[in-house]
C-alpha cells in the first residue's frame, strides 16, 4: 500500500479492525516485510510472532498493566547493573519468549535481538513488517481479543496512534532521562532517529552541482525521485517554508507540486535509495540518511553531504503492549534497546535516541523535528495535500 494516505488510512483501519474482528477473522501469524522501513526476511533471527509460548495470548482485561506495575515495584529505586540483573531474574522466572513487533530492518533488528539473548539468556521472537502493517495487525489482534506482541517498535506517528488507542502501557524507567527530550512520551520513548535528507548520485551530480537548499532540491527538474508516503517530511517542510521563508502555504505546496511534475514516485525508502545508487535517478528528495553511507561503503556513487539544511528528524519509538504476558522481559528488552543497543545503532549508521553516545548524524547539521502529535491532529489535511502533490507526477508509483 502506498504511504501517501498513511495517516488517514491508519485511522480508517481502526474501523476496519473492528469489522474484521466481528467477522471472526483470526490474527495472522506469518512473517511479513514491506512498508517503508525496507529490509527482507532472512534466517538471521526472524521468526513469526504469536501464540502463548511466545508471549502472545488471549487478552485479560487489565492483566498487563497490573503485572507490569508489579515489576516496577520490584525494581523501584534500582539503577544500572543492579536493575538489569533484577530484571533478568524476573524475566527468566516468567519463562516465556518475548514477542517483538518492529518496523526496523531485519539486518539491524536481528543482530540486536541476538545480542539481547546472548547477554540476558532471555529468548525473543522477531516479527518485522512495514510500519502501517504493524499498526493494522496490532489493532486487529486487539479487537479479536488477542495479544501477539509484548514489545512494539515503530515510527513515531504509528506509535502515537497505538498510544492514543490505549494499546501501550506506561513506560517508567530512569533510562528515559537519557533519551532526547522530543522523543520521550508517557507510554513510549525514542529508540533511534529517522533523518530525512536529500541525496544524489555522484556520477550524475558533481560536487559543485550538489543542491544547497530545499528550493534547489524541489526545483531540480527531471531526474528527481520522491517517496510516496513522506507526509511527515512534506508537512514539516511546508511549515518551515511558511515560518522561516515567509511563504504562504499555497506557495510552499506549489514547490512540491512542481517537483512532483519532474519526479518518479517510489514506494519505500530502501528501494528509492537502491535505485538512486543504480543510477535510475539523479536526486532523491527525502532519503533516510543512514541508508546513504551504508550504500557508499559498498561502493555506490551516492552522497548526502554537504547536507541540505535543515534535515528533517522523526523519532522511531519503542513501548510495551498493553496486554503483555511477559512484563519483566518486555521492560528488560525496552531498556536494553535504549542502552546497549544504542552503540549497535552506530554500526548501522543509525542515529541513536540516547544522549549518552555520540550519534551517527553530524551535530553541526541543522535539523527540525516532525511534530508527530500535530501531524495526527491534522491528518486529513496533510494526507490530502500530499496526495495532490503525488498526483502531479502523472506516472505509476514504482514498487518493489
Amino acid at each position: 500500500m502506498r504511504r501517501g494516505t498513511t495517516i488517514t488510512w491508519l485511522i480508517a483501519g481502526l474501523f476496519a479492525a473492528v469489522v474484521l474482528a466481528a467477522c471472526g477473522s483470526p490474527p495472522t501469524t506469518e512473517n511479513q516485510t514491506g512498508g517503508d522501513a525496507g529490509g527482507t526476511e532472512s534466517a538471521g533471527g526472524t521468526e513469526s510472532a504469536g501464540g502463548t509460548e511466545s508471549g502472545g495470548g488471549q487478552v485479560g482485561e487489565g492483566k498487563g498493566a497490573e503485572a507490569l506495575q508489579a515489576v516496577y515495584d520490584e525494581v523501584e529505586g534500582l539503577e544500572g547493573d543492579e536493575r538489569r540483573e533484577k530484571l533478568i531474574s524476573l524475566a527468566q522466572d516468567e519463562g516465556c519468549e518475548i514477542s517483538l513487533y518492529t518496523s526496523t530492518n531485519v539486518d539491524e533488528s536481528g543482530p540486536i535481538t541476538d545480542a539481547f539473548t546472548d547477554d540476558t539468556d532471555v529468548d525473543i521472537s522477531l516479527y518485522r513488517a512495514g510500519s502501517e502493517t504493524i499498526v493494522q495487525r496490532v489493532l486487529q489482534e486487539s479487537q479479536a481479543g488477542y495479544a501477539g506482541a509484548d514489545v512494539i517498535g515503530n515510527n513515531g506517528p504509528e506509535m502515537t496512534i497505538l498510544d492514543q488507542e490505549g494499546l501501550l502501557l506506561p513506560l517508567e524507567t530512569p533510562i528515559k532521562d537519557d533519551i532526547v527530550d522530543f522523543a520521550v512520551f508517557d507510554n513510549w520513548a525514542g529508540f533511534y532517529l529517522n533523518v530525512f535528507v536529500a541525496a544524489w548520485n555522484t556520477d550524475r551530480i558533481s560536487g559543485d552541482e550538489a543542491p544547497q537548499t530545499w528550493q534547489d532540491v524541489l526545483g531540480y527538474g527531471k531526474g528527481l525521485a520522491m517517496e510516496a508516503g513522506d507526509v511527515d517530511w512534506f508537512s514539516t517542510l511546508v511549515k518551515y517554508f511558511q515560518e522561516e521563508e515567509g511563504m504562504s502555504e499555497e506557495e510552499a505546496v506549489e514547490l512540491f507540486k512542481e517537483a512532483a511534475r519532474n519526479s518518479t514516485v517510489v514506494d519505500g525508502h530502501t528501494l528509492m535509495a537502491e535505485l538512486l545508487a543504480a543510477g535510475e535517478y539523479d536526486l532523491t528528495t527525502s532519503s533516510y540518511q543512514h541508508r546513504i553511507p551504508q550504500l557508499a561503503k559498498d561502493g555506490a556513487p551516492v552522497e548526502w553531504q554537504p547536507a541540505v539544511e535543515p534535515a528533517i528528524v522523526r523519532p522511531n519509538g519503542i513501548g510495551i503492549h498493553r496486554d503483555t504476558d511477559c512484563p519483566a522481559g518486555a521492560l528488560l528488552f525496552v531498556e536494553y534497546a535504549m542502552t546497549d543497543a544504542q552503540d549497535m545503532l552506530i554500526e548501522f549508521d543509525r542515529s541513536p535516541a540516547t544522549t549518552k553516545v555520540e550519534g551517527a548524524f553530524p551535530e553541526d547539521v541543522e535539523t527540525i523535528l516532525v511534530d508527530v502529535e500535530a501531524l495526527l491532529e491534522e491528518a486529513d489535511k496533510w494526507d490530502g495535500l500530499y496526495e495532490e502533490v503525488i498526483r502531479e507526477s502523472g506516472g505509476e508509483v514504482i514498487e518493489d
